[in-house]
């Protein structure tokens, strides 16, 4: 009998390490630009309103979902409507943003985790920050030889209804396949966004310290390891 339902694990700094995420921001904010200017919308408002409108996406808790609260957001900063914007983003995260591939490093054990997550559990998913449409975390994936039908479901801006750390937002995934915190297993690298909302669940997690981000909290009582600890952890749970 299988130990857990479900299985979800982080994406970013877990299943794909990030060179530096200071440099990731920087390339971001540069090749969005061009896209704006492009188009030939106005610099100031346009990154002002997608930045703000992310930022609503994290904090949110209005019971929309985060993609819907991102353009309200844009259109009041920035007077630009979801179809002006969604089309340049589109363009982006399915064109420019490949460049970021070369801010991420390799991980050989990301399709193995990926693998054990469907033995191990009924339901395998990434759970990772839900600021993102498919498309970009689809693009992410790949770069470490991931496919979403590896997955059952994968958290996006459109799925989402709340964002890390929030526990609403692991509670929406436990919600959506009937599954009870105990029946459930969290893989992730940050102790405040992954470790402790699970825990205030009870949901049972594995932070992996190959990239691991603490906040300066502490995390000696969360299982953990590199990723050869997890893939044995994984390989040892029942099928």
């Amino acid at each position: 009998m299988k130990q857990y339902k479900l299985i979800m694990c982080d994406l970013d700094n877990t299943l794909l390490p990030i060179y530096t995420q200071e440099r990731f921001a920087e390339m971001w904010l540069r090749d969005m630009s061009k896209k704006f200017a492009q188009r030939g919308l106005e610099l100031k408002p346009a990154l002002d309103g997608v930045s703000r409108g992310i930022r609503a996406m994290i904090f949110n808790e209005s019971g929309k979902k985060n993609i819907d609260v991102f353009y309200e957001v844009v259109k009041e900063v920035s007077g630009y409507t979801e179809a002006q914007i969604a089309p340049i983003l589109y363009d982006y995260y399915t064109t420019t943003f490949k460049n970021v591939y070369d801010l991420t490093l390799p991980n050989p054990y990301a399709v193995r985790i990926a693998e054990l997550m469907r033995m191990k559990a009924q339901y395998a998913v990434i759970a990772t920050m839900p600021v993102f449409t498919m498309e970009a975390v689809e693009e992410r994936m790949a770069w470490v030889g991931l496919k979403p039908g590896m997955f059952d479901y994968i958290t996006t801006a459109v799925t989402s209804s709340y964002s890390k750390p929030n526990p609403l937002y692991f509670q929406e995934i436990l919600d959506r396949f009937r599954a009870k915190p105990d029946e459930a297993l969290m893989i992730g690298n940050d102790v405040r966004e992954d470790m402790q909302p699970c825990k205030a669940l009870g949901i049972d997690v594995f932070l992996v310290t190959n990239h691991m981000i603490t906040h300066d909290l502490p995390f000696e009582e969360f299982r953990r390891g590199g990723y050869a600890d997890l893939v044995a952890y994984l390989e040892s749970l029942p099928e």
